[in-house]
């Protein structure tokens, strides 16, 4: 009877020992970024590794998640899938992180969407395309708003501005083609389709294109591609005929549209869950003005892309989770402390990620570019005439 009691005592110390090494308390807490800090879209890749950067420093300088202190692990995914499929898997495999800052750029979310899923690791997108939620995914999320939401927003005032025959003009990429296809289904029978061109990602000169839609007798435009591409393009529109209004997604809320493309950006309206005010007294909320005083202290001048925007609230989205999880070494866990978030502030919006489909805000809003500035688009409708 002895000798079985002590064997059941051993068992149970074992067993103790076992949980208390399982749950042990992490010396960091380790969150992996990835993001297209060179190639084509270095510019807004930078921002994002910015943003997400100043959240950690915040973050740590608060006391960590729980005292723990965060590390961030920033890879470049090179502006390429393949890129962004070898950044997760290191991420996961050798810097074993416990949740990740996806991509700007949602083809690349895409294409590591299923390493991070297979592994359980919770992956907070910076990229717009609808396309990696509302899906079968468990733990991939977005930190910022879904492209459908600025679609919404410009169809929206493209039927109060009276459009009627219009163009679309738009990158042939995954994000191209299913925000094109989105546009065209909240279009509905509304307007007419003129005429619809692609042009590749790779391509400056765009005349033939816009030719295409100037002559089918568009009386707008709507474009669908990365804020340097679109910048161009929107130049090439004015220096070939076309005076009408130019609609598009939250791309065309950073300054280098206005900054290259200069007055010929003037009559172009947007959908975006943020921009970049002028100053910092100019914020839309409290959060957006203290990431602003924050970055300025940081880094010396505004950001110029709202990219950063999502880096920061992306990070913060994290580590809410982390903070609010019952066992951080459980991924069940934190997807589950994750889809609790309700009624969190971000520069973005009010994040709520109850429904489980990956995506925590359900509205975005208008602007319009007057005079080389971005002017809240219902302010400015009620001075504007015909």
């Amino acid at each position: 009877m002895k000798k079985r009691l002590i064997a059941a005592l051993a068992l149970c110390i074992l067993s103790s020992m076992a949980v208390f090494s399982q749950s042990q308390t992490p010396k960091e807490l380790k969150i992996g970024l990835y993001g297209t800090i060179t190639g084509t879209n270095a510019l807004a890749g930078e921002m994002m590794s910015k943003g997400a950067q100043l959240a950690v420093k915040k973050i740590n300088a608060a006391g960590g998640i729980n005292g723990i202190p965060v590390k961030l692990v920033i890879y470049d995914d090179k502006s390429t899938p393949e890129g962004a499929v070898r950044a997760v898997t290191r991420l996961i495999d050798v810097d074993k992180v416990i949740a990740i800052v996806g991509s700007n750029s949602s083809p690349n979310i895409i294409a590591a969407a299923q390493i991070s899923e297979a592994a359980k690791v919770i992956q907070v997108g910076c990229g717009t395309s609808p396309a990696y939620t509302h899906t079968t995914y468990k733990y991939i999320f977005r930190g910022t708003a879904n492209a459908a939401l600025p679609n919404q927003a410009f169809v929206k005032a493209m039927k109060e501005m009276g459009a009627k025959k219009v163009g679309l003009f738009y990158v042939a990429s995954e994000y191209g083609k299913s925000g094109i296809a989105n546009v065209k289904s909240l279009m509905g029978k509304d307007f007419d389709i003129v005429a619809e061109v692609q042009y590749q990602p790779t391509d400056t000169d765009y005349t033939g294109q816009i030719f295409r839609i100037i002559n089918a007798k568009a009386d707008s435009v709507v474009v669908y591609g990365m804020t340097n591409e679109l910048a161009l393009a929107i130049k090439q529109f004015r220096r070939n005929g076309f005076n009408g209004f130019i609609y598009g997604p939250e791309g065309l809320g950073v300054p280098d549209i206005y900054n290259v493309a200069g007055e010929a950006a003037n009559k172009v309206i947007f959908g975006s869950g943020a921009v970049i005010p002028q100053n910092i007294e100019s914020a839309a909320n409290d959060v957006e003005k203290e990431f602003l005083k924050a970055f300025v202290a940081e880094y010396g001048a505004l950001p110029v892309s709202d990219v950063a925007y999502r880096g920061y609230d992306s990070v913060n989205l994290i580590c809410e989770a982390l903070k609010n999880a019952k066992n951080i070494n459980d991924p069940d866990s934190i997807r589950a402390a994750f889809i609790s978030i309700k009624g969190l502030p971000g520069i973005a919006g009010i994040y709520d990620f109850s429904d489980a489909s990956g995506d925590g805000l359900t509205q975005c809003r208008t602007y319009v570019i007057q005079d080389m500035k971005h002017v809240p688009y219902d302010i400015w409708k009620k001075t504007y005439k015909k």
